[in-house]
């Protein structure tokens, strides 16, 4: 099961395309949580057991969690007690304050998730003193803890993925890559950015494939291995909506999704009370008549709930462009898997499981 606490609804970015801080909503949820840490462990505890489930991961989300380091201390100090399921602490995090860690909270991190600010990199063109900063909080991490840093960008109008990725991916264990949800985008200047991005990414990936060094590119890896190692059509949606994940806001009230907090449209319970998860067959869904369901698995839960048909579809078109692209490569991988085998491993590594499975 996946908890994602809200450490506090505060951030120090203001990102535009951010669609999680609540407070942008003028929403008057507490910065910080109010309710009882002890309470916090026990209602976990009681969902793992129900589900008996053997891994707790607990992120650490927000806002900006790294704003509130007493916060993430008790929380962890509650759950330093024997448990019988193992917890993994995940910080989620835009990097701007990992210099200022308190070193045991390090020491106690399993993985990290790092969102990265298109916005903040370039100033009139030229590389801002941002991108250094975040590198060098990067290596400041590493010198204490050497654990999996998964760098997240979102893809806007803006973005440029295949020249970020290029810029970034050398910083990061691991790269993925959200579509921007947040605002209305002309879809038509959208999609012909982001398929002159994805043709390009994905050509210099499997270049560097050939020459038998695996770039951790998460969307491609998920979408490969699915096309290797194909899937009954899947009923339950890939991304864990109403099944394993769980928004812990400050007040101690429950959702299935961290978009749309304000509205409670996605409200399944709270600490005091337990929580019920929203029946979604996938099956119901538009998603049920595409051949490529078994690779994407519906891409986002919440998603059709919150959007209707159209705008569904802009999303399908995007990443139905990318699973083509890859579909047609996968004899050409498969060769490369005969000659450098190792790489079976990587495309089933359970890392990647920690982001979304389709952008």
């Amino acid at each position: 099961m996946e908890y994602y606490i809200y450490v506090t609804n505060e951030c120090n970015l203001n990102c535009s395309y951010c669609s999680v801080l609540v407070r942008k909503q003028g929403r008057s949820e507490p910065l910080k949580p109010i309710y009882s840490k002890s309470v916090l462990f026990e209602f976990i505890d009681k969902i793992q057991q129900k589900y008996n489930d053997n891994t707790a991961d607990i992120y650490f989300f927000g806002g900006e969690p790294t704003l509130e380091y007493g916060v993430i201390a008790d929380i962890i100090s509650v759950f330093n007690r024997k448990t019988t399921y193992k917890i993994n602490y995940v910080m989620h995090t835009n990097g701007l304050r990992l210099d200022s860690i308190p070193k045991y909270i390090i020491k106690k991190t399993d993985i990290m998730l790092l969102s990265m600010n298109y916005e903040k990199i370039y100033i009139d063109k030229h590389l801002s003193p941002y991108l250094s900063k975040i590198m060098n909080n990067i290596n400041y991490v590493r010198r204490i803890k050497n654990f999996p840093i998964i760098g997240r960008i979102t893809v806007s109008p803006d973005t440029c993925l295949y020249t970020e990725c290029c810029l970034m991916g050398a910083h990061f264990d691991y790269i993925y890559w959200q579509l921007d949800n947040s605002t209305y985008i002309p879809f038509e200047i959208y999609k012909t950015n982001y398929e002159t991005s994805i043709s390009l990414l994905f050509s210099y990936w499997i270049n560097f494939l050939k020459a038998g060094v695996f770039l951790r590119y998460v969307p491609f890896i998920n979408t490969i291995n699915h096309f290797l190692n194909p899937s009954d059509k899947p009923s339950k949606f890939y991304c864990g909506y109403g099944e394993s994940m769980i928004y812990i806001q400050t007040d101690g009230s429950c959702y299935a999704c961290c978009d749309e907090v304000e509205s409670r449209q996605h409200y399944i319970g709270n600490l005091e009370e337990g929580v019920e998860f929203p029946e979604i067959n996938l099956l119901n869904t538009i998603c049920n008549e595409c051949k490529y369901i078994y690779v994407c698995g519906g891409r986002c839960g919440r998603m059709h709930i919150d959007h209707g048909q159209e705008r569904i579809s802009e999303f399908c078109q995007l990443n139905i462009f990318m699973f083509s692209l890859i579909e047609e490569a996968i004899p050409l991988i498969r060769k490369i898997i005969l000659k450098f085998p190792n790489f079976i491993s990587n495309f089933n590594d359970p890392l990647i499981a920690y982001t979304e499975y389709t952008p």
